[in-house]
């Protein structure tokens, strides 16, 4: 009966005129067991002021502030629960808690000790004690015993437990037995949270497990339409009687790469590409363009250096049109999580085959340097903003192509559903050519705008159709390369 009633005696009081006595007390645990937690700090603070050396108080308090998130001051409560007369030695294992969920981990060791010592609430120490030898990730194995142990200690921890020792043999990169752990806490109960994070680590590690394969390769085919193939320009006194400019075109394209890993801080990948594209009645434009990378890469804790060396070979209209060789370098430096910057350094060694005039021969050594940013914004780094900027040298053999170069690309990935993701890219190149053109007695630049977005929709696992408008507009200042152009293509690729 006095259960009943008590509640209700205390509920007809405002905690603001209530004496600092016991009942006050069962007032403040009534508040916070019910979860209403600011009534129960409103009558705690005033507790405090009257009692400050009262360590259950000091304990409820930290309770309290733990409850609303608040864990620097609930910190401060919970410090002087355990170290006032008498100790509260449940506060012990909650002060850990408070210590691991704001990196204090030195101190969360120090205190993990304490309770050690005195054997107070050994599972559960235990078990904090994994969280923050995994959170601090230089004692794996000791960890593991310490999950192991609280488990043994108390069975009830054993979904937890099996939870966060697949975290740590995730961290160990031992991700076969990760994936066990996690399907036994799916098998044993779906239903819960523990089983729904359960169920995201193992897509994780199962996307991860495919993108580990050494082999990946992947096929596409496309029909575009392209509004003008010629590169017909805008200017009709100068396009003269050129028509028929715009054909449909048919896409084949495939590309492989093997992946070599030979050590944690060394691979090497070695690839080949393939673009074939037929005009359905311009023929003079067809193109066949095959190309094999190879690139050793270093990694280290943040960052990775990799050299990539490429040979690639274009056909025009079944003729031999330009070959090129390239060296580079690429240093990636992650920040954090989410953002990483990028350094990249790059020599080619082009020869066309098609000049008829020493002025116009394409041959030529080009060096760039480029630096670019990155932002992640989804977990997966699936979705990213990049910004990059390139300068760039070419020196052509024929005067009329020896330029210098600026280059400023903005792009982005965006998922827009689990299936769907959109690509958007947009361009702008200015090429400042360094000599006076020998037929048109002018100086040539060129500011070539670009914007492409693509979105593409994996109806099929590894199987997407790719929806893709792509506009072009070169605002050169010899009218005879001023053009603009747009190209339409639908297509479907398949990832292997």
């Amino acid at each position: 009966l006095l259960g009943f009633i008590l509640p209700l005696c205390i509920g007809a009081f405002p905690p603001s005129v209530l004496a600092a006595s016991e009942v006050s007390l069962e007032q403040a645990k009534w508040f916070f067991q019910h979860e209403d937690y600011e009534e129960a700090l409103a009558i705690l603070d005033q507790l405090r002021l009257d009692q400050p050396r009262s360590s259950e108080i000091a304990y409820y308090a930290g309770l309290t502030y733990k409850r609303l998130q608040d864990y620097v001051t609930a910190k401060t409560y919970l410090e002087a629960a355990v170290m006032l007369e008498p100790e509260i030695k449940a506060a012990l294992p909650e002060l850990i808690d408070v210590l691991y969920q704001t990196n204090k981990i030195e101190e969360a060791k120090r205190w993990i000790s304490v309770a050690e010592g005195e054997q107070i609430a050994p599972a559960q120490v235990a078990f904090f004690k994994g969280l923050v030898l995994l959170k601090e990730a230089d004692d794996l194995p000791g960890a593991r015993a310490a999950f192991t142990r609280a488990q043994e200690l108390d069975p009830a921890l054993s979904a937890s437990v099996g939870y966060y020792q697949a975290m740590v043999y995730m961290q160990e990169k031992r991700f076969s037995q990760a994936q066990k752990e996690f399907r036994e806490i799916i098998v044993k109960d779906p239903s819960t949270s523990l089983a729904a994070f359960a169920g995201e680590y193992l897509d994780m590690l199962q996307r991860r497990q495919e993108a580990m394969q050494p082999f990946h390769a992947n096929v596409s085919v496309a029909l575009q339409y392209d509004d003008n193939v010629v590169l017909k320009p805008d200017n009709e006194a100068v396009a003269g009687d050129i028509s028929d400019e715009s054909d449909w075109r048919y896409v084949y394209a495939s590309q492989g790469e093997y992946r070599l890993k030979t050590a944690d801080n060394f691979g090497l990948n070695i690839g080949y590409s393939v673009y074939n594209s037929k005009q359905d009645s311009i023929g003079f434009y067809d193109a066949l363009s095959v190309n094999l990378p190879v690139q050793p890469t270093f990694y280290f804790k943040n960052a990775s250096l990799a050299f990539p060396i490429n040979y690639n070979t274009v056909s025009v209209h079944g003729k031999k049109y330009e070959d090129s060789t390239g060296l580079g370098l690429v240093n990636n430096v992650m920040l954090d999580k989410d953002m990483m910057y990028q350094l990249q350094l790059q020599y080619n060694l082009k020869d066309f085959r098609w000049a008829a005039d020493p002025e116009d021969n394409k041959d030529a050594n080009e060096y760039s340097a480029a630096v670019g940013w990155y932002y992640f914004f989804t977990k997966d780094q699936k979705g990213f903003l990049n910004v990059r900027y390139a300068n760039s040298y070419d020196d052509a053999k024929g005067s009329n192509w020896r330029y210098r170069g600026n280059r400023l690309t903005l792009s982005s990935v965006t998922p827009l559903a689990e299936q769907v993701k959109w690509i958007c890219v947009g361009d702008y190149a200015r090429q400042d050519y360094l000599n006076e053109h020998s037929v048109y007695n002018k100086q040539r630049h060129d500011d070539i705008y670009t914007v492409s977005n693509l979105f593409t929709y994996e109806f099929m696992k590894n199987i997407e159709l790719q929806l893709q408008h792509t506009f072009m507009y070169d605002g050169a200042s010899i009218g005879v390369y001023k053009y603009r152009k747009n190209v339409y293509s639908v297509g479907l690729k398949s990832q292997f």
